[in-house]
């Protein structure tokens, strides 16, 4: 299998740094890492990964950023990517933003500034098996469907 992308979006330049170089000391053999700044060009990098027909595996965003807000901006990347794992990264948000991001977004996990590498490490390991694994289904899916078609199309009438 390819692999997959995961983006860190926040527009505080040492957290986007330190976020990235955590991440890819851990998922760096299978996942390609990219960062954005802010929402709109993190949207920008998700249809150039997608019309390169890649996929957006992760999805890690700061809550408070200049211009779109973290759980509007996981909110537009849930209608293009509904399958994808988005987590709100923040320091600073309220409940309403989280629950918001949670209906809205399709948030998978809500995460606390300072962030425990570990446990953030553990909880992507566990969400990107599983989304593999969904990938996986989807795929034997298609294939039984197309094998059905097939055979149906070879039946006396």
């Amino acid at each position: 299998m390819s692999k997959g992308y995961i983006i860190c979006v926040d527009d505080e330049v040492s957290v986007l740094e330190t976020l990235a170089e955590q991440l890819l000391a851990r998922f760096g053999e299978s996942h390609i890492i990219e960062t954005a700044s802010s929402a709109e060009e993190a949207l920008s990098l998700i249809d150039e990964i997608i019309g390169s027909n890649d996929i957006v595996e992760l999805i890690v965003s700061d809550q408070v950023m200049p211009g779109m807000k973290g759980d509007r901006f996981l909110e537009q990347v849930h209608q293009r990517l509904p399958d994808a794992i988005k987590i709100l990264l923040t320091g600073q948000a309220g409940l309403d933003s989280a629950i918001y991001a949670i209906n809205n977004g399709g948030l998978s996990r809500y995460v606390e500034k300072p962030w425990n590498i570990e446990e953030l490490s553990k909880d992507i390991k566990d969400l990107l098996d599983k989304f593999r694994q969904n990938l996986e289904n989807q795929h034997l899916i298609q294939a039984l469907n197309r094998r059905i078609l097939e055979l149906e199309g070879n039946q006396p009438k």
